[in-house]
């Protein structure tokens, strides 16, 4: 075990990363095979990335004419409790039944594109039938992970938005207000780290280990938690050098993104708005992504090495 882990490099894997991206798409190149497992790909990370919302608060307790404002808002939605309720009702349910939908649609696609990248092959109809029960079960520990999540997120957000109207009132310290408000914060950052850290192992380890050993996704984790107690600061190693391979895409997209709007009349764009057509562009950067995750994980056995399946 000990030569296993001074074998383990983060480093490493991001050559034979890039080697493999080459073979994957462009030796030879091939636009159907980058179509098809751009689709995968696409599958693969539909509830990943979307568009940063920025929300400006402008609050001022002596303003007037915002209360005004509120108030003639909770007239109108006391006059029309019904309607609201009934539209707000079929909204989020339609909302929730999307999510769902994109859930099991991207549990079947993380091994679709996995497989695609193991085998350096394109198809969709085989892994879409040979891993159904694997991605039922991921897709179940997903939505329970989800459920989890928003009870957390939504016990302390409510309490937080509580005690940030409390800073209406005279009657309590606005240090105590503002002490408590922070450790709520700070809850909500813990709690939506943890999940990331959940999920992203998940995606990067486990899924390999059901991938290549037929398991559930309990099984798996069974399997990979004797792995993350050994190897912890190398998997914590790995996380941080993941999130700057992350930025350096990022930064390398956004440059694209500008060059195609300054030399294609903004036309360019359209490529990077429209969702499929956006993973097909960059299809690189997402093959490169997932290759580096397989590659550091091959280091820690043969049986976890993904690219020795050929059936």
């Amino acid at each position: 075990m000990d030569a296993v882990k001074k074998s383990i490099s983060v480093i490493e894997p991001v050559n034979e990363a890039l080697e493999k991206t080459k073979i994957l798409l462009f030796r030879p190149f091939n636009l159907e095979k980058w179509f098809i497992i751009g689709f995968c790909a696409w599958l693969a990370n539909l509830l990943r990335g979307g568009f940063y919302n920025g929300t400006n608060f402008n609050y001022n307790r002596k303003s007037d004419a915002g209360a005004e404002e509120v108030a003639k808002i909770v007239g109108f939605i006391r006059e029309n409790l019904l309607v609201i309720s009934i539209s707000a009702s079929v909204v989020i349910i339609l909302a929730i039944s999307i999510f769902i939908l994109c859930l099991w649609l991207s549990s079947r696609g993380r091994f679709m594109f996995l497989d695609c990248l193991a085998k350096n092959k394109a198809h969709v109809k085989y892994p879409w039938n040979t891993f159904k029960l694997h991605a039922d079960s991921l897709f179940k520990f997903r939505l329970l992970i989800a459920i989890l999540s928003f009870t957390a997120i939504t016990a302390l957000g409510i309490p937080m938005i509580a005690v940030f109207f409390f800073l209406k009132s005279s009657t309590i310290s606005g240090v105590t207000v503002f002490a408590a408000f922070f450790i709520l914060f700070l809850g909500i950052i813990a709690t939506g780290s943890v999940i990331g850290f959940i999920q992203t192992l998940t995606t990067d380890f486990v899924v390999p280990i059901m991938y290549l050993h037929g398991t559930n996704v309990w099984a798996g984790w069974q399997k990979f938690m004797p792995l993350l107690s050994q190897h912890f600061w190398k998997v914590i190693l790995y996380l941080l050098f993941k999130i700057l391979i992350g930025l350096c895409i990022g930064a390398i997209v956004m440059i694209l993104v500008i060059l195609s709007c300054c030399c294609m009349c903004g036309i360019g764009i359209i490529f990077f708005i429209i969702p499929y057509v956006s993973t097909v562009a960059t299809l690189p950067f997402y093959s490169f992504a997932r290759l580096y995750s397989l590659c550091f994980f091959k280091q820690f056995g043969s049986e976890f090495n993904v690219f020795t399946v050929t059936v």
